[in-house]
């Protein structure tokens, strides 16, 4: 039998470890990411120990340019750069490979695809090869003699492997690249032509040269777009061609022979990058008889027992931090030392202690604060039954204390809020470590203090129900004792100081540090400052919709219970249930674990066919808007300042939007007369009052054209053309004068389908049209528009090798399920690939409008921001000074996007005005 060689793709296993890592980044005690290092060196033993690999070659692409570069100005041109953390990782790598005697071969000029396939060529007739990668490129040498190894998923790639997944034979590989081009390498192959037609085509014709000797024998489509890409098609093969004879020299099988036992020679090059998980099973192997172990030029040995685990940073499983804090109740005698204590730190962790969650109502029990990770205080300033410290004193000399420093907090906007309430405005820079951690992995929805003390410090926190209980019998935190109370508060303190340093070297080594610095964390204050400012409602307003609604809810139930022939209670699922698909006979539309379903969706579905159905779906919606707005809006006004007091949240979206809750501002409807009314309610103070609205132009569809660069999207907007107007005709092939209402609705709904990534079934249920003629829109769509298409594919190839996707401004949102092997997962993934990069940015976007305007409005008297919801801004403003209100809201908000950008497309601001939200908007 013959022996096996192993040809490594370094590169792609630098990237993929790397990016494995990248939501919780390996960082030693010396602040160095060793993500790269610790994944290649730990794939490339798992390599080992399940391959046995005899002999082994390693290859790393080159900085410089390739021959590729030279045919195409855009080769891989769109990729981002190299992350510094990454740059910094290849050098110890490489230094691992040459450690344990294996050879990397590379040359300037080419990639490691081209060395690696010229090895396998010279090296295939006396050795199996295997080619270790996962990318498809390499399918076009798959032979007899060569096969893949795909380590992401753990299989080999044989000539079967590459037909039953491409639908081609691996010689025909390339031209099947030349056809469909590569996203992820800027190929741009015939535009039009996907993997089906490209599969069909080499079937029957099989090769690109064949295909094009027998254009006058293809369909008219087909034929056109492989006229008009003929030159495309032969760079894209030429681009995709692997070179199997690059000039370097073989080196001799002795030198590529490779035994287990040479990893003891990269012992010293792990202990310095502190990896103690590979040191110990590198230790488990046999040694090599009478070697010496080689030190590295940059290597320091460290002359300590490497048995110790603390001679090591951060290992990819750290142990749980025990709880050796001491929490310290503050009392007279020892207050003074706490202030000294204060004085003397340049960070301090500060968190409050009250009987509510609504920083508008609660009411302050206490404040913990910690300096050190050795202690952490609790000041008692309102308990029950319990000798507390002097508020209106402790407020004061907090004041003077924390003056200059450096604040952490965690959800710190509700500290900010509660402590100005009660007399103490910090104006501090600070740290919120919530926010941190949901920048640095949005999806997860686990920024909790809890959440973050079990994945920073492996800590699991005292429960808040442990204190003060649950349900009837929950009492509030100024009852709990207090020696309980000191340790639950100072607890939480501590672990904001200990989880800080650790989030803000996370931040930086994942490029995030700018986001947070520049959107994020300014964003709280202007947050703060919304929510205290508050929305005027007038109840009168809601009384007179609740009287509307309630007669039409009654008119309603009376026609379901004449389809029933008996009444039910309609609030009933199970009754709604039997009677819709036992009695009834309905078809059913959708089962859950429970029984049928008769959710909005269902009942949505039903209504076009069935009467009650409708009845009962608008009876749902109008109990929904009088319960969750008419009748709740006015219990939610503050009873102090008169006003609802909605709270923005920052951590919720995984897109980077903000959300409301107490009261959902977001999903207040506007698409029904009804659901419109509501916004009446929210008025401006006074008659010299007013409110103004401000809202972003098709913003989302603007960062298309930005984003795409379609030619006809940006002249569009530029123009001042109908969008949807301009895009029916192109689609229809007609003047645009010509367009009917119904082509125009067809192209708005495309325009924004696509941004959501719809696709041909829901396009034609919200058309009302078949799924053929849906296909048929999308097709014509992305054949008129292939710039559009491309951006698409390549947001889509690029999540996939980066596994995630990001704003222009740089936020990321992770998708680990990109490259699933499960159909529902990956498309979900592909569909928020599409969709993030676009809707992130215009969050952003708004994030930074809001800055700027509340840095414009400080001081003001006579302008507030009040409301954000989606891509509008609320405000109000004395009529006075109306028209400077709209110059400084438009300026701010068109100015939002860099300058850079604005030469390509600009933004557009609608700006209504009002005695309320209705008429404003």
């Amino acid at each position: 039998m013959k022996e096996t060689l192993f040809l490594i793709d370094g590169t792609a296993l630098l990237y993929r470890s790397f990016f494995a890592f990248i939501k919780n980044p390996l960082i030693n005690s010396k602040g160095q990411n060793t993500s790269a290092i610790f994944g290649v060196i730990n794939s490339f033993m798992y390599l080992v120990d399940k391959m046995k690999p005899e002999h082994i070659v390693i290859s790393f692409d080159r900085k410089a340019p390739t021959f590729r570069h030279e045919m195409s100005d855009t080769y891989k041109a769109h990729r981002p750069p190299m992350p510094d953390d990454l740059v910094s990782q290849i050098a110890p790598v490489k230094q691992f490979f040459e450690l344990v005697t294996l050879p990397e071969i590379s040359l300037d000029g080419y990639e490691a695809d081209d060395i690696l396939a010229t090895l396998a060529e010279h090296f295939k007739q006396d050795y199996e090869v295997l080619i270790v990668s996962g990318d498809k490129d390499f399918s076009q040498l798959v032979d007899e003699h060569i096969h893949l190894y795909d380590p992401m998923k753990d299989i080999i790639v044989d000539s079967d492997a590459v037909f039953n997944k491409y639908g081609v034979t691996a010689t025909q590989f390339i031209d099947y690249l030349a056809l469909i081009g590569d996203a992820s390498d800027n190929i741009p192959g015939v535009k039009g032509i996907g993997p089906k037609t490209a599969e069909a085509l080499l079937q029957q014709y099989n090769d690109l040269d064949n295909i094009y000797a027998n254009l006058d024998k293809h369909a008219p489509k087909v034929r056109e777009k492989l006229e008009l890409n003929r030159d495309n098609a032969y760079l894209s093969r030429d681009l995709a061609r692997i070179i199997r004879d690059v000039p370097i020299p073989m080196p001799d099988i002795e030198r590529i022979s490779f035994n287990k036992s040479m990893l003891h020679n990269a012992l010293p090059l792990i202990k310095e990058y502190e990896l103690p998980h590979l040191y110990r099973k590198i230790e488990n192997i046999t040694p090599p008889v009478a070697t010496e172990i080689p030190v590295p030029k940059e290597t320091k040995i460290v002359e300590q027992d490497l048995f110790q685990d603390d001679i090591f940073g951060t290992t990819p499983e750290p142990e749980a931090v025990p709880a050796v804090f001491e929490a310290r109740l503050v009392e007279t005698s020892n207050y003074r030392q706490l202030l000294d204590e204060i004085s003397r730190a340049e960070i301090v962790s500060l968190d409050t202690e009250t009987d509510s969650v609504d920083p508008m109502l609660a009411n302050l029990a206490g404040i913990s604060i910690c300096t050190t990770e050795a202690h952490a205080w609790y000041i008692p300033v309102a308990h029950k039954m319990a000798d507390n410290m002097p508020m209106e004193q402790v407020l004061n000399d907090l004041k003077q204390a924390l003056h200059s420093k450096k604040l952490v907090g965690h959800n710190f906007k509700y500290d900010l809020m509660v402590l100005k309430r009660h007399g103490l405005e910090l104006d501090n820079d600070f740290f919120d470590t919530m926010i941190a951690a949901y920048i640095l992995d949005p999806g997860t929805n686990q920024y909790s203090l809890d959440d973050c003390a079990k994945s920073e410090l492996h800590y699991t926190m005292q429960p808040i129900s442990a204190l003060i209980g649950k349900g009837k019998k929950q009492i509030t935190f100024d009852m709990v004792d207090l020696s309980d109370a000191c340790f639950y508060a100072a607890e939480d303190a501590w672990a904001v100081f200990m989880i800080y340093p650790i989030l803000l070297r996370k931040l930086e080594f994942s490029n995030l540090k700018k986001l947070y610095d520049e959107i994020e964390l300014p964003l709280v204050r202007v947050l703060q400052k919304m929510e205290e400012t508050g929305v005027l409602i007038d109840e009168a307003v809601l009384s007179v919709i609740s009287k509307m609604i309630n007669r039409e809810l009654k008119v309603l139930t009376d026609k379901i219970y004449e389809i029933a022939g008996y009444q039910l209670n309609l609030n009933s699922t199970q009754q709604l249930a039997k009677l819709l698909f036992e009695e009834l006979k309905l078809p059913v539309q959708k089962k859950t674990k429970t029984g049928v379903s008769t959710d909005s969706s269902v009942l949505e579905e039903l209504a076009e066919e069935y009467e009650i159905a409708a009845h009962i779906s608008q009876y749902r919606q109008l109990t929904k808007l009088e319960g969750t707005y008419v009748s709740a809006l006015p219990k939610m006004i503050n009873p102090h300042t008169g006003r609802i007091h909605s709270s923005f949240n920052q951590t919720i979206a995984s897109t980077g939007r903000l959300s409301s809750t107490n009261p959902n501002l977001q999903n207040i409807p506007i698409r029904t007369e009804i659901g419109r009314e509501i916004r009446k309610a929210f008025v401006a103070e006074n008659r010299d009052w007013i409110i103004m609205a401000a809202d972003y132009s098709q913003i989302e569809l603007r960062l298309l054209a930005l984003m795409s660069r379609d030619e006809v999207l940006v002249t569009a907007f530029r123009n001042g053309v109908d969008i949807h107007r301009q895009m029916a005709a192109l689609i229809s092939g007609k003047d645009i004068a010509e367009v009917t209402t119904d082509e125009r609705r067809q192209a708005k709904t495309i325009n924004f389908g696509i941004l959501y990534g719809m696709g041909q079934r829901k396009l034609s249920k919200d058309l009302g049209i078949s799924q053929a003629e849906a296909k048929s829109l999308i097709t014509n769509y992305f054949a008129r528009f292939p710039s559009i298409s491309d951006f698409l594919q390549s947001s889509v190839a690029t999540a996939r090798k980066m596994q995630y996707c990001e704003t222009l401004f740089g936020r990321r949102l992770y998708l680990p399920f990109i490259n699933s092997s499960g159909m529902r997962l990956k498309s979900e993934s592909e569909r928020v690939a599409v969709n993030m990069p676009i809707q992130g940015t215009a969050a952003d976007i708004i994030k930074i409008a809001m800055i700027d305007i509340n840095n414009r409005i400080r001081g003001l008297d006579w302008i507030r921001m009040i409301l954000q919801v989606h891509d509008e801004l609320v405000f109000e403003v004395q009529s006075s000074h109306l028209e400077e209100a709209k110059e400084l809201v438009r300026t701010a908000m068109e100015n939002a996007l860099p300058e850079q950008y604005r030469s390509v497309v600009s933004l557009q601001t609608e700006i209504g005005v009002g005695a309320n939200w209705y008429e404003a908007h």
